[in-house]
Formats: structure tokens, C-alpha cells, sequence
């Protein structure tokens, strides 16, 4: 997981999906507002909730679209 800091204020966090062997897709989970140095324990449990929720659904949907080639 990473975030991004721009201009001071703007943290944008972001994952990378390299599962496919040929692309690379960037997801940004979300952005905040922040005014002090350090990021809140509770946007980086976010952006790693949704991470996880992202390849969970991922690999929900390569397994149905297996079925359904069977």
C-alpha cells in the first residue's frame, strides 16, 4: 500500500494489481485532506480494507467465469 503526498495537504492512497502477466493496473482507493505529517491510522485501515476487498472480489469473479467455460 502506498500514499501519495501533493502540495502538502492531499495524500492519495493506491495499490498496484499485477496479477495479469502483461498489464499493471493502478488502483487509487481514495484521498484525503490532511494538514498535519502524519496519516491517520484509520485512512490506512481503509485503503487496506478496500485492497483486500478488491482481490477477494477479483478472484471471486475469475473462479465464475471458470464455471462457466466448464
Amino acid at each position: 500500500m502506498q500514499y501519495y503526498t501533493v502540495r502538502g495537504y492531499y495524500r492519495l492512497f493506491a495499490f498496484w494489481d499485477k496479477t495479469d502477466k502483461t498489464e499493471t493496473v493502478v488502483i487509487s482507493t481514495h484521498g484525503i485532506i490532511n494538514k498535519i505529517d502524519k496519516t491517520p491510522q484509520s485512512e490506512i485501515d481503509k485503503a487496506e480494507r478496500l485492497r483486500i476487498k478488491y482481490f477477494e472480489g477479483k478472484s471471486i469473479n475469475i473462479k465464475n467465469k471458470k464455471n462457466e467455460n466448464i
